[in-house]
């Protein structure tokens, strides 16, 4: 679900594609990356957990441009930044509205964390882009 819904929100609303890829982390778990920007969304209902996007820096500014119409030089960090986090808000929303059609699920407003791999206890894919790559990870409470 979660490679279908990232290609198709990429392909809508960012000009970009993107293809699942195995995942090749050179990091360990917990290490924060440079050069990456990470958005998280947390949820409550049924279900309840949090998506987190991991992007790089030269994705970050390339989607930016593209969903905003403008260059990549002219996109700033804070942009790419919140552009990131609505990319999460976007794939989360999408992600939870078709697993759980009839569930009542409050999404919190995204926000940036640290780029990490930990791993623990998520699901994830890794995707290539034109312009470079992204992780989607997605971890759910149990109860």
């Amino acid at each position: 679900m979660a490679r279908q819904v990232t290609g198709e929100v990429l392909e809508t609303m960012f000009f970009s594609e993107a293809v699942p890829v195995d995942c090749n982390h050179a990091a360990g778990p917990g290490s924060v990356l440079d050069g990456w920007l990470s958005s998280r969304v947390c949820f409550q209902g049924v279900p309840s957990g949090e998506l987190r996007v991991i992007l790089s820096d030269q994705l970050a500014r390339a989607i930016a441009a593209g969903f905003l119409g403008a260059e990549s030089e002219d996109v700033t960090e804070e942009t790419a930044g919140q552009v990131g986090c609505e990319l999460g808000n976007m794939i989360c929303g999408a992600i939870l509205s078709r697993l759980h059609p009839d569930s009542r699920v409050a999404l919190a407003p995204p926000e940036l964390v640290p780029a990490t791999f930990d791993g623990q206890g998520y699901v994830h894919q890794c995707f290539e882009t034109p312009d470079g790559k992204l992780a989607i990870m997605i971890a759910l409470k149990k109860g």
